[in-house]
């Protein structure tokens, strides 16, 4: 960042290949529609749950632009009138280096939000219905990476203001193409992820080695090792667990994972993923940022590693919408772990928002007096914990199996 020096960066018994696919095919059921135009939106949304789909439309003149829609469990939907234009706020772009110091992309996401009047009265209503128990599903198909856990919520009085993310219990979805969808779990449905964590870190992230020795661990030593091994029938996961550099862009040849390029990750299919519902973090940068390719494909699908790990069944991907420095990545894992050691019955989605909310006690307002540098040494910590993203359903538990003598 201008003015900024960054920081590095960054159980079940084991069933047989024969009776795990026969239980996924017995479980399936019919196949689910994961297509934001086709799917019955209103359909089977639990109590307290709130969806609010982002559709990529064209403005008069040809300009890009996205319309809202919402839907609530008491049966509440809205047909949002005005088409938004573009906003140029990726945070892969703006927290980079030489990009907007932080204080500027939070205030961007203020001066951006306030005028959303319709989005905001509509969230309103809901966190009124449903109070803490509020769950809000993001479905988000423009590919512009509108970081939603950075809207501020904005009110004349009474209840308090705040960044969405550390207000509500907030997730994301998005339209996944697919010739099985019975493959990917439902964002609706409660999942209990339990088992074993299987786990690539980096040998020189020697924190993030300490952080998984309280767990039972299967390591890797390697990214496409560790995808190998997922691709193959076994045990069920609770977690997988991945701590490397990663990278982000549009065209598919651009992305890659600890080394693993997305081009050849996106066929392949993490069969251990379909046997029990299992939790993914990618602890690195830009992992969770989604794209189309319309360069070389040009066919409307969102591709990132993030979508990879749902078409395979996962039932949570924690990843992240920007450059995370190294110690910064370590610190939330290890905040997120302790947080579910204290908290067992407690889903992922509330204890993101519970950390976001700890890190959310300031907006740029309250460091105007304060000099550039100072200002983003106090901000930076929240812009960290808001670009974690998580897609998958709000009521995801995760229980990691603890190792011998871990007390």
């Amino acid at each position: 960042m201008a003015g900024e020096t960054l920081p590095q960066s960054r159980v079940t018994e084991a069933r047989g290949a024969g009776d795990v696919r026969m239980r996924v095919v017995e479980d399936a059921g019919d196949p689910m529609v994961f297509d934001v135009v086709e799917a019955d939106l209103g359909a089977g949304l639990p109590e307290g749950m709130a969806l609010l789909t982002v559709v990529p439309v064209h403005q008069e003149g040809g300009a890009p632009g996205f319309r809202l829609r919402g839907v609530c469990c008491c049966g509440e939907t809205t047909e949002f009138a005005e088409v938004y234009g573009r906003p140029r706020l990726d945070l892969r772009q703006l927290d980079s280096k030489g990009g907007e110091l932080p204080a500027d992309v939070l205030s961007f996401m203020q001066v951006w939000s306030r005028p959303k009047a319709e989005l905001t009265r509509w969230l309103d209503r809901r966190i009124v219905a449903h109070g803490d128990r509020l769950q809000l599903v993001i479905w988000d198909d423009t590919g512009y990476r509108i970081p939603w856990e950075l809207f501020w919520l904005d009110y004349d009085g009474g209840r308090s203001e705040g960044w969405l993310g550390g207000v509500v219990t907030l997730t994301r979805w998005l339209s996944i193409r697919t010739a099985w969808p019975e493959t990917v779990r439902d964002y609706r449905s409660a999942h209990t992820c339990t088992g074993p964590v299987a786990a690539y870190v980096e040998p020189r992230m020697t924190h993030d080695h300490a952080l998984l020795t309280s767990y039972h661990v299967e390591r890797s030593d390697s990214m496409p090792a560790l995808a190998k091994a997922l691709r193959e029938y076994g045990t069920a996961l609770a977690l997988v667990y991945v701590a490397c550099h990663g990278e982000f862009g549009d065209q598919v040849t651009e992305s890659a994972l600890g080394g693993l390029p997305l081009l050849l990750a996106d066929t392949m299919k993490f069969l251990r993923l379909r046997s029990a519902a299992t939790m993914v973090f990618l602890n690195a940068c830009q992992s969770g940022s989604l794209g189309y390719d319309t360069d070389r494909f040009n066919d409307r699908v969102l591709r990132g590693f993030a979508e990879v790990f749902l078409r395979s069944g996962a039932a949570g991907v924690l990843a992240t919408s920007g450059n995370v420095g190294d110690r910064e990545a370590w610190e939330m894992a290890r905040e997120l772990f302790r947080h579910m050691r204290e908290h067992p019955g407690r889903p992922v989605a509330e204890a993101l928002r519970t950390l976001r909310a700890r890190a959310a006690t300031l907006s740029p307002a309250d460091l105007a007096g304060v000099s550039g540098t100072a200002a983003d040494a106090e901000l930076l910590p929240l812009l960290y914990r808001f670009m974690y993203v998580y897609y998958g359903s709000p009521r995801t538990l995760v229980t990691p199996d603890v190792a011998l003598g871990a007390s």
